[in-house]
């Protein structure tokens, strides 16, 4: 099997970034609407990553970890969230990261 990494950005890597995204920003002190406008998401979306209804698949390693508190910060700083899961998610695939998260032999 083929791994499709659009897919598996979409419907993985990008909901598990912005939990761990929300989870950093509300110890930042900002609120349910401040991350939401952050993230460009609803407070509906915000409400279900913090109850473990999405991003909960993936773990992140401690080297990957960093790297996403670092972008949250720039985040809560008023740098574009997107950007920064795009910059996130091609240093996974620059590390090979993005092989361990598809298992599927092919990378």
């Amino acid at each position: 099997m083929n791994c499709l990494t659009q897919k598996l950005e979409i419907n993985t890597i990008i909901p598990a970034i912005r939990k761990e995204f929300i989870s950093i920003l509300e110890k930042k002190g900002l609120n349910d609407s401040e991350i939401a406008i952050k993230l460009s998401i609803t407070k509906a979306a915000v409400s279900q990553y913090k109850h473990k209804k999405r991003g909960k698949a993936i773990k992140f390693p401690n080297a990957i970890q960093a790297k996403i508190k670092k972008s949250a910060e720039s985040i809560a700083k008023g740098k574009s969230a997107n950007s920064e899961i795009s910059k996130l998610i091609n240093e996974m695939k620059k590390s090979r990261y993005i092989c361990v998260v598809c298992k599927c032999k092919v990378c």
